[in-house]
């Protein structure tokens, strides 16, 4: 299978989070989407999309362009079935370097990203 295809949701992921736009994170995160992570604490927190796409903001105009340099790594992309994949990426968001486990489904012909797992370090 052809994996352009999730790597260009996956770069239409990276330019969302840089520029923090919530909007475009709604249209790459299916629906049901739910985004994982530990906390301080080592508890499980589970944001369903709507939650993630708060978390990231949303597009405004007048919003100041990121101060830091942008950085995105695709590490693997493992395509698990005729419908179904799993990426590996890695990003920066302001002063942290995350690592995401992106979990993808295609339905009714589109891929979106079903399930996000990560961790983050500070940039050193």
């Amino acid at each position: 299978m052809d994996c352009n295809e999730i790597k260009a949701v996956i770069q239409e992921y990276f330019d969302a989070a840089y520029e923090g736009d919530g909007e475009k994170i709604a249209e790459i995160f299916n629906s049901a989407a739910h985004v994982y992570k530990r906390d301080a604490s080592g508890n499980l927190i589970d944001m369903d999309r709507d939650a993630f796409v708060r978390l990231v903001g949303s597009k405004d105009s007048d919003k100041p362009k990121p101060d830091y340099p942008k950085f995105d790594e695709i590490i693997s992309i493992d395509v698990t079935g005729e419908n179904t994949a799993v990426a590996r990426v890695r990003i920066r968001v302001k002063d942290l370097i995350f690592t995401d486990i992106l979990c993808f489904i295609r339905l009714d012909g589109r891929w979106t990203i079903i399930s996000k797992l990560y961790t983050g370090v500070p940039v050193i």
